[in-house]
């Protein structure tokens, strides 16, 4: 431990609300909730929800990080507060140290309300070391949980003893569009226009064309054996819309044989059936048939392709949240 990790130490225990020797909390956050990603230079302090009481805008664990140029990332309410948050930043920017901070119930900042009652306990904490920055954006971006131990000597994904909260960090969910036609074009907008990291994989240049440069990943597919050209893991979505069904058993079998928490193809009942009649005959296990979901989304029978792009994306978002 660095002396400056000690003096933050002494000084957190020294602070109302420091640990009392209880066990740690615990909590899941998405990278998201994470943003030391957004900039590529160093932040110059962070600000993170360690308790909540009542309704609660964010999670346990959201983090707001300030940039040595002032901008800020991420947000602790829904506004209401996020600016105090900021100035104290700023200060612990300046003058180091950490600070604890309470607004709601019991808060002595009863200019500051939050609307939706409750309280929350927020710990503002100078910028991690260049090392442990460097070791945690290699982490997020690596798109493999891990654990984060937070106390009033800062982060690290090394077991803390002095930890007050365990954060569980998951990779927020991917999405990995293929198809052709208005279907595919529509719903790889709707998840890249929410801020979701997209792929759009096609054969048709009409269909890659409004989404090139638009917030997503476009891939080209001369035949359905370039799947493989995409990028797959546990928390990715594989989603078909193909009308040319022909194009769908090489790409679900490449699918259904990676760790992707969601495969799903577009069609009828009836199509849904035939698809899986054929990859029986190829050779897939039951059980992984059994994870191809199919006709897809939560509205039955829609035939707009925005309504059935937010309706498989809720449907997505559901089974992400059990993945996690």
């Amino acid at each position: 431990m660095t002396m400056q990790q000690q003096d933050l130490r002494r000084a957190a225990a020294a602070m109302p609300g420091a640990g009392t020797g209880a066990p740690a909390a615990r909590a899941t956050i998405r990278a998201s909730d994470l943003p030391l990603a957004v900039s590529a230079g160093r932040p110059a302090a962070l600000a993170l929800i360690l308790r909540t009481e009542g309704a609660s805008y964010r999670p346990v664990g959201a983090t707001m990080v300030l940039g040595r140029d002032g901008a800020v990332a991420g947000t602790l309410s829904s506004g209401c507060i996020d600016a105090d948050i900021a100035e104290h930043a700023k200060a612990v920017a300046r003058a180091g140290g950490l600070r604890r901070l309470r607004y709601g119930a019991g808060s002595p900042f009863i200019d500051l309300t939050l609307p939706c009652g409750g309280g929350l306990d927020i710990l503002v904490l100078p910028a991690p070391s260049a090392d442990v920055l460097a070791d945690l954006r290699a982490r997020l971006a690596s798109r493999e949980p891990f654990s984060l131990a937070v106390s009033g000597a800062g982060l690290s994904v090394a077991p803390d003893t002095g930890a007050e909260l365990v954060l569980r960090v998951l990779p927020d969910p991917r999405f990995a569009v293929f198809g052709k036609g208005p279907e595919a074009v529509a719903f790889a907008r709707m998840v890249a226009g929410a801020g979701y990291e997209t792929v759009l994989a096609s054969p048709d240049s009409e269909t890659l064309a409004p989404l090139a440069g638009r917030g997503a990943t476009v891939v080209h597919l001369p035949q359905p054996s370039a799947v493989e050209q995409v990028a797959l893991d546990a928390f990715t979505a594989g989603v078909l819309f193909f009308h040319d069904h022909d194009w769908e058993p090489a790409i679900l079998c490449h699918l259904l044989a990676s760790r992707a928490f969601y495969v799903g193809a577009q069609g009828s009942r009836r199509t849904a059936e035939n698809r899986l009649a054929r990859l029986r005959a190829a050779g897939v296990a039951e059980a992984d048939l059994a994870r191809l979901r199919g006709p897809i989304g939560v509205i039955p029978s829609t035939r707009d392709a925005r309504t059935l792009a937010a309706s498989v994306l809720a449907e997505v978002l559901a089974e992400a949240v059990v993945a996690g």
